[in-house]
């Protein structure tokens, strides 16, 4: 059997308050008796990061709803991927659209499966899939609205 993570990703927290929001998620998770105080294969993450766990079949421009990237047709994937390296190193993570022209930040095109783009997330290491209401806390505890993503189980 092999390892998988589901992630959790709060794409609205800053720099700035990523530590601070993690560390209070992880103290709510222990309290509720959720995790121990320990690994329990949970990894919160902070600092600018890309959180998914499997590759994109498509995304969608938020404007004009024109299939950008798709399974299919990988065509426009450089131009996200180069944007993607850009925001983690720094950048501002804006890709334009060709076919409507309008610039968007990577968190707001629609990513399938779900991709986000922020400073905190949480893996959840060989867990059981996440509960819906337990994501819903998660978000309502951070405050920001939250990516989730699906388990990818790997062979190892």
């Amino acid at each position: 059997m092999g390892d998988w993570f589901e992630t959790i990703a709060d794409v609205d927290a800053t720099a700035e308050e990523a530590d601070r929001l993690g560390a209070e998620v992880l103290s709510w998770l222990v309290e509720q008796g959720i995790v121990m105080a320990g690994v329990n294969g949970l990894n919160v993450v902070t600092g600018r990061a890309a959180f998914y766990s499997t590759g994109v079949d498509r995304v969608v421009c938020p404007h004009c709803q024109s299939a950008i990237v798709d399974q299919d047709d990988e065509e426009r994937w450089p131009s996200f991927s180069e944007s993607i390296d850009s925001w983690c190193a720094g950048g501002s993570g804006v890709e334009s659209c060709p076919h409507c022209g309008k610039s968007t930040g990577l968190n707001e095109w629609h990513w399938s499966p779900p991709w986000g783009f922020g400073y905190l997330g949480f893996e959840f290491w060989n867990w059981p899939p996440l509960d819906p209401g337990f994501i819903a806390d998660v978000g309502n505890l951070l405050g920001h609205r939250v990516v989730t993503h699906p388990a990818e189980r790997s062979s190892g």
